[in-house]
């Protein structure tokens, strides 16, 4: 019985929505917003025969969109630990999932709206451009994301100095 209850804690715990855990440094937030963008754009470019238009998006921002995927890797791998790379598979396929049914269910109103962003993207010559469009255009997430504040960040191994630890340190030492 003990082992069936913790089974389903288990696995409770690591389904649905509750894939990513833990704030997102703001890099990470960039890296989220430019996935799902990039996601966006081939759930498009497969549902509104598009695949030229994401095909050329790719060839010109792909050494960017690499790093992105990159820094998000990393968010997976430091929130999730062991479990990173399942909970970032099951992230990818909830937001590829949800931008499908988002098409399904616009129709042919979205991929009117898919070749309106397209022109805009191609439009973007820089990264920094592509950075700050995914940034003002973000990508419905199936997950919550939440940014990390001063607040929300502690700092458990660096306590700053004073004048009177720096005393007793010095008359230890001696």
């Amino acid at each position: 019985m003990r082992r069936f209850l913790l089974s389903v804690v288990l696995a409770a715990s690591y389904g649905g929505t509750a894939i990513a855990q833990g704030c997102m440094r703001p890099t990470e937030e960039q890296a989220f917003n430019i996935i799902g963008l990039k996601s966006s754009l081939m759930v498009g470019a497969l549902s509104c025969s598009e695949r030229d238009q994401y095909d050329q998006f790719m060839t010109e921002f792909q050494p960017h969109i690499l790093y992105e995927q990159h820094v998000m890797d990393s968010y997976f791998r430091r929130t999730g630990g062991h479990y990173g790379q399942a909970r970032e598979d099951d992230y990818v396929t909830l937001l590829a999932n949800s931008q499908s049914e988002t098409g399904i269910t616009e129709g042919a109103a979205y991929c009117a709206a898919e070749a309106t962003v397209f022109k805009q993207i191609l439009s973007l010559t820089t990264t920094a451009s592509l950075d700050a469009y995914a940034g003002s255009n973000p990508t419905p997430q199936p997950i919550t994301i939440t940014v990390c504040t001063i607040h929300s960040v502690r700092h458990h191994y660096y306590k700053p100095l004073t004048v009177a630890d720096e005393q007793t340190s010095a008359t230890t030492h001696n």
